[in-house]
């Protein structure tokens, strides 16, 4: 009998102390494995250093880490708006004299705006420069394109990408594919495009599991559909930003909020003093919307007949056509579009352009590092309207912070757990030679030397570290798919949970070795057995 079936016979006698004692191995290796996933994962995922752009454009309100969660992850909710003047700053392509030019620091701007859902994922509000094509002549960008990670650019799967001011959706790949959703066709009635869940309609926030969700009237057409990104935005909706200022339920509360920030309660604004307190909010009296002046001075709706349509109207470059696809009740204001069409069925929202407020600018900058600097300098100094803040940086710091600590506590802990299966095998094996003191006798008696006796029990412990061992990080990394699939339902990206690295098979070398120490005690009490006596004895 050779020394390996000498060790399996051993270990077979006694299986279910070798079983307890292989499943304290396993488990304190799993723990640790699954630590180790999390924490390279989670350095990927939260630590992320690769972004295609520099810096996001936000409100200067709020934590800058929740501005990045919120813009890069979809996580938490948006710190506040800033106006979309400053948007059109940081994207002009010929310079205005009374506005500051930002022309020799951002090589691309794109706008961010966020608020509201559908079932449950996230619609997003941009532009059509996300996604590489140019708003103005809806052409693919001759130049540099928006990327979102360093040399990743938005790819479409199938259809095209949304027009600047029509009521389109582009979708990520998990939204368009779990949702169920098809291509607009324009062949077919719109009834019919709604029946191929073609078309969708936006919910107002994220309405929670008993609260009655507030549907938005407007229907965008899903036009296309983006190649995985394996990133937060697969489950997300993208529309132009321009079809959220033609929500009926936005427009109150923007016009709202330039009124506070001037100094106004808009509950209280008294009718004499309305056109003032809309001059020092920016706005314009003359084109100011009347279903909005009504609102605010508390009047009733008027009738049809007592209502001259150009009040309703902005001034545009095509003449205006009545607003589409909006069914209207008698006396729900609600109802009331917010926009009109012009002669090209683009979108011309009744909410002042003064009002237009986004969430975000993603801005990628020109040069290696310091212009985004510059940037960042300018608006922490000058401009007081928005901060700047690196993702890189906010992202690096939260993982340092609170990551990377934490995880090497849960590794001391793995490890402690590892120490305390080593004694267990040290108890195992030591009652088990205690046990077989006549067999290891007729060993030494047969022609065992000492040290080969030694070297039996010391395999016989390593190997019960070793398969211990190697169940355990199956089922570390089996703990990992979980934590891919939270990731993944929580952010809409997974980890690599199933790639090993080189700290995994360290740490199952060093539970090889605490399993052979811990086997050595058992292994010195087996070295000085008496032959003659445990021969002799009954």
């Amino acid at each position: 009998m050779n020394l390996f079936q000498i060790i399996i016979k051993q270990m077979r006698q006694r299986a279910l102390s070798t079983w307890l004692t292989t499943i304290s191995v396993l488990l304190g290796v799993a723990l640790a494995v699954g630590v180790m996933i999390l924490r390279r994962e989670s350095q990927a995922l939260f630590g992320m250093k690769d972004f295609g752009y520099e810096l996001i454009i936000g409100p200067p309100k709020g934590s800058p880490l929740q501005l990045t969660l919120n813009t890069v992850y979809h996580l938490d909710v948006s710190p506040g708006n800033i106006p979309y003047s400053l948007y059109e700053d940081l994207a002009a392509k010929t310079p205005d004299p009374s506005r500051f030019d930002y022309r020799p620091l951002v090589k691309i701007a794109v706008p961010f705006m966020v608020g509201d859902s559908y079932n449950g994922r996230r619609i997003v509000g941009t532009s059509p420069e996300m996604f590489g094509i140019d708003s103005a002549t809806g052409n693919p960008i001759d130049g540099d394109h928006f990327e979102y990670q360093l040399d990743k650019r938005y790819e479409l799967a199938q259809g095209h990408v949304f027009h600047r001011a029509k009521f389109e959706a582009v979708l990520g790949s998990d939204a368009f594919a779990k949702e169920h959703f098809a291509l607009y066709d324009d062949k077919l009635s719109e009834g019919e495009n709604e029946k191929r869940h073609a078309v969708f309609q936006a919910t107002h926030g994220f309405p929670g599991p008993n609260d009655k969700p507030d549907i938005h009237k407007p229907k965008w057409h899903v036009v296309g559909a983006l190649k995985p990104t394996h990133t937060a935005n697969d489950r997300v909706l993208f529309v132009p930003v321009i079809s959220l200022y033609a929500i009926a339920e936005h427009e109150p509360g923007m016009i709202d909020q330039a009124l506070i920030r001037a100094g106004f309660d808009p509950a209280s604004i008294p009718p004499e003093g309305l056109d003032e307190a809309l001059r020092k909010a920016g706005f314009d009296p003359g084109t100011f919307p009347q279903l909005e002046r009504r609102r605010l001075l508390h009047l009733k709706k008027p009738s049809a007949a007592s209502k001259p349509a150009e009040d309703l109207l902005h001034d545009a470059a095509v003449p205006p056509v009545p607003a589409a696809g909006v069914d209207k009740k008698e006396g729900d204001d609600d109802d009331e579009p917010a926009y009109t069409l012009d002669g090209e069925g683009a979108i011309v929202p009744d909410l002042p352009r003064d009002a237009w407020e986004i969430s975000a600018v993603l801005v990628k900058a020109r040069g290696q590092g310091y212009q985004a600097e510059a940037l960042k300098y300018r608006f922490r100094v000058a401009n007081v309207e928005a901060t700047a803040v690196s993702p890189a940086e906010q992202m690096r710091d939260f993982f340092a912070t609170f990551f990377k600590p934490t995880t090497h506590v849960m590794l001391i802990i793995s490890l402690l757990v590892s120490i305390v299966a080593g004694v267990a095998i040290l108890v195992s094996i030591y009652n088990s030679v205690s046990a077989r003191l006549r067999e290891i006798a007729i060993l030494r008696a047969l022609g065992a030397t000492r040290r080969r006796i030694v070297l039996i029990i010391c395999l016989e412990a390593a190997a019960i570290g070793l398969v211990g061992g190697l169940i355990g990080m199956a089922l570390g990394h089996a703990t990992g798919a979980v934590e891919s699939y939270y990731f993944n339902l929580r952010m809409g990206q997974g980890i690599d949970w199933w790639s090993s690295d080189a700290y995994e098979w360290l740490y199952l070398l060093i539970v090889v070795g605490i399993a052979t120490l811990a086997g050595l005690v058992p292994a010195l009490k087996a070295y000085r057995v008496p032959v003659a006596t445990n021969l002799a004895a009954d």
